[in-house]
């Protein structure tokens, strides 16, 4: 096998459409672009880092009836999502909901991945709730919020529906703008 083009160092396994040829693995992720790449079977996109998104601390919310309540517009609307959907929503898909809210109110992503129909209506199902719900807090503030709830629900779960469960308990089913019920 012919050494890589680029580092002349090491076997070149890896066909690459930039060089138009084989290139090493370490090259290959050293000059691989979403623009240039994005077709290639190698180029996987780059994994958001959320735990450096900006976020309020779980003391900063605790006794701010402000700041609670934007959680729990966002929270209620998750369990009654949750509701409508038979209780078949896990605390993975709840955490990867939040995330890509995450993704369009602080990266700015217009459109969504492949994802699960679960996950998409999901999606836009939270997200109509914020609109309704805090359509006079500022993206950032959002942000914040939904960074705090990613954070908890992460520690909250452990493999099936411990973070569901609670809000199910605590924060309850949204049934309209600023209107929760609690499950008996």
């Amino acid at each position: 096998m012919a050494k890589c083009p680029i580092c002349n160092s090491r076997k070149g396994k890896r066909k690459c459409l930039i060089a138009d040829a084989l290139i090493c693995s370490l090259c290959c992720g050293k000059t691989r672009t979403e623009a240039a790449c994005s077709d290639c079977v190698f180029y996987r996109k780059p994994k958001r880092k959320y735990n450096e998104v900006p976020a309020y601390s779980v003391s900063e919310m605790d006794g701010n009836m402000e700041l609670e309540s934007y959680g729990n517009s966002i929270e209620g609307a998750l369990c009654a999502y949750d509701i409508e959907n038979g209780g078949k929503l896990n605390d993975s898909d709840a955490i990867r909901i939040i995330e890509l809210l995450i993704d369009k109110y602080h990266f700015k992503d217009q459109q969504m991945d492949r994802e699960h129909q679960i996950i998409v209506n999901g999606v836009n199902y939270v997200d109509k709730s914020i609109r309704e719900d805090l359509k006079d807090v500022g993206n950032e503030e959002i942000v914040k919020v939904l960074g705090v709830i990613r954070f908890v629900a992460r520690r909250r779960t452990k493999i099936g529906r411990e973070y569901m469960t609670v809000i199910h308990q605590y924060v309850g089913q949204r049934v309209a703008p600023g209107i929760r019920i609690l499950q008996q």
